[in-house]
């Protein structure tokens, strides 16, 4: 069954089980079941675990519900989204870059380097990128200037001339640490 989960009887999912004790004592094995042989036993899925697809850690809980035997997304509070974001894993992202999960190498931080590229050349840029480290510091401190961070990463994003991939990796980054959840690259 490959690592599917199922719930037992409406119970929290778990790995399917090779096999299963009846009430009686006999011993069944599971695994060459059909899904309906399996649901006449009382083992429902394969379940989807979470986070469920369109959520993800940074914005939404799950909960287990016996009764649909399914997770329900529910939204979590402004406050707790804040307290979800990661300003540090957001930083070293930016510097570095997203890790590509087929081959496990780092994009290489190419919207930090046009950042960094731009500020060389304008004044402008050089400021609100400057101010944009000061306030990260702060957030990374416990001190998030939600506000001021999102003028600046708005600032940011209109004057660099960034490139379709640098503007890819840094929405990958924004979901990744949790910064999509508080604020937007608009």
């Amino acid at each position: 069954m490959d690592n599917l989960n199922y719930s037992f009887n409406g119970n929290y999912p778990e790995e399917l089980p090779t096999s299963w004790k009846m009430e009686d004592g006999t011993v069944v094995n599971l695994e060459n079941l059909t899904q309906g042989e399996l649901e006449s036993l009382g083992w429902y899925g394969p379940i989807e675990m979470s986070p469920i697809r369109g959520t993800t850690y940074h914005t939404h809980d799950y909960e287990w519900n016996s009764n649909t035997r399914s997770f329900d997304a529910v939204e979590i509070s402004e406050q707790e989204k804040i307290k979800r974001l990661d300003y540090t894993h957001f930083w070293n992202m930016l510097l570095y870059g997203v890790e590509d999960i087929n081959t496990g190498e780092l994009s290489g931080g190419i919207a930090y380097k046009r950042i960094k590229s731009e500020a060389k050349q304008s004044l402008e840029i050089n400021v609100v990128a400057t101010e944009f480290i000061a306030l990260l510091t702060d957030a990374k401190n416990n001190n998030p200037h939600k506000q001021k961070i999102q003028e600046v990463l708005s600032e940011i994003i209109s004057l660099a001339p960034f490139t379709q991939e640098e503007l890819v990796e840094i929405q990958n980054i924004f979901v990744l640490s949790g910064m999509s959840a508080i604020y937007t690259l608009e």
